[in-house]
């Protein structure tokens, strides 16, 4: 391994607020080590879009609040002076928010997103804004803006996405923690591919106010971080004391146990390889399923060795069909149907000041954007007006399926009696740079039914 993560020590925030206390210029170092790290290894990674120039002189004034804290014994803020990545597809007021688009980089937001105050709120400072692939479309993170972001651990290989950025970042040690988004798999396929952890909340835990958005059905914003613990203490600051947006997805409620006894169902189907239509895998897919799956599997063999109070359960692919990847992308994803709408009513809202574009059609006549980066969803409402819109009947029945996908998930919870499943996030591994898409991703399950999901290392 050449990583830069390698090479240095890895901070926490519990960690980082425990030097604060013996020493308060700790926080201008950090972020200057931060820095110093982003000047060396971003050149090549391509991890991040825009680096905050003020963050060293914030960093500063809060060594001042720091001593006061001190002082005084108060408790610090939650992420009180703790360098933090941001997707840069999050408004931010005194950054440009491009969504990685050529088209874009001008734009400019009077407010910061909802989340970003709340970050601010409680310390954090904006270290830098990440690289994603254009518009948070797909899992390569290529862009017209930011280039490909390269995967730190093998730079022949992508980081995952679309927060591949973030996730290259944090894996790079170019930061603390980072914000992503996720519409189909994009907190957790850079936390697989990366190393990291990334949690996907509950749908409307976390206000997605001020997000370039993709899809309100699908989009949700979340933590990422080199840790669990850092991962929960900034998903606190994210969900806000209203819990989110307020259009939470409603979601089986858990009924606590008796006893500390937790099963957990093992989704087997979710751990295959991905199979053709004529029922065939290819020799390569075939080989990385076997890394795969060795890493998954040993690490639960783990698991259960360390805590009898865990049980895993098989579950069995015939009892959930209709659950393969393909199957709920054709029937359930609703990304071309509601990007358009949603882009379009986020340039033209109050809270954009200034951008030479405000609808897709301006961006897609401008050519302003990577042409191998975007998909179907780019362009489907462009060329089929009628089918990819809020009111077709086409979109209604995507609707439908997901609901009663959302129940017969409950369904599986309530037949094998589980508090949460078990699969690898990817039956592939991030595939090389050149690539036009990730195979073998399992996001979607979670995507399409509003489950909060996380993505953790196997070893």
């Amino acid at each position: 391994m050449d990583s830069p993560a390698c090479q240095a020590e890895e901070m926490t925030i519990s960690k980082f607020h425990q030097l604060l206390r013996t020493d308060p210029s700790t926080g201008p170092k950090l972020v200057t080590k931060y820095l110093e790290a982003i000047m060396q290894h971003n050149g090549t990674l391509k991890a991040l879009i825009t680096i905050n120039s003020a963050a060293l002189e914030t960093a500063i004034e809060k060594a001042t609040e720091t001593l006061t804290y001190n002082q005084t014994n108060k408790p610090f803020p939650p992420l009180h002076s703790v360098p933090i990545i941001l997707k840069d597809n999050y408004s931010t007021a005194d950054l440009p928010t491009s969504a990685g688009v050529q088209a874009l980089q001008n734009l400019r937001t009077k407010d910061d997103s909802e989340v970003v105050s709340q970050l601010r709120a409680a310390g954090a400072i904006i270290l830098a804004k990440a690289n994603l692939h254009e518009f948070a479309l797909q899992g390569i993170t290529l862009s017209s803006l930011g280039g490909q972001t390269l995967n730190p651990y093998d730079k022949t290989r992508t980081p995952g996405g679309s927060s591949g950025g973030t996730g290259a970042a944090l894996a790079a040690n170019l930061g603390l923690v980072g914000c992503g988004t996720d519409t189909m798999n994009s907190l957790r396929s850079p936390a697989s591919a990366c190393g990291i952890v990334g949690f996907r909340p509950s749908t409307g835990r976390v206000s997605c106010v001020g997000i370039v958005p993709v899809s309100q059905t699908q989009d949700v914003a979340g933590p990422m971080g080199r840790s669990v613990g850092d991962v929960r203490i900034l998903y606190g600051v994210m969900k806000g004391l209203d819990g989110g947006d307020g259009n939470a997805m409603e979601v089986s409620k858990s009924i606590p146990r008796t006893g500390r006894q937790v099963r957990i169902g093992i989704l087997e189907a979710y751990f295959q390889p991905e199979i053709h239509a004529d029922g065939t895998a290819e020799a390569e897919y075939i080989a990385e399923n076997q890394i795969v799956q060795e890493i998954i599997r040993s690490s639960l063999d783990s698991i259960q060795e360390q805590d009898a109070n865990i049980t895993f359960v098989p579950i069995a692919p015939s009892s959930h069909a209709d659950w393969s990847y393909g199957t709920l992308f054709a029937k359930g994803d609703t990304q071309a149907f509601e990007f358009k709408h949603y882009l379009d009513e986020f340039l033209q809202s109050a809270l954009v000041s200034s951008t030479q574009h405000r609808s897709l059609e301006s961006i897609a006549q401008s050519g302003e954007f990577d042409l191998q980066a975007m998909t179907h969803v780019f362009s489907a409402a462009l060329e089929d007006p009628e089918t990819f819109s809020l009111t077709s009947e086409a979109y209604r029945s995507r609707l439908e399926f997901i609901a009663a996908l959302k129940e017969s998930v409950k369904q599986c919870f309530d037949r094998y009696d589980i508090d949460a499943l078990v699969y690898p996030h990817q039956t592939q591994l991030p595939v090389k740079i050149g690539a036009k898409q990730q195979s073998g991703r399992n996001g979607v399950l979670a995507a399409l039914t509003g489950r909060p999901a996380i993505c953790i290392p196997g070893r």
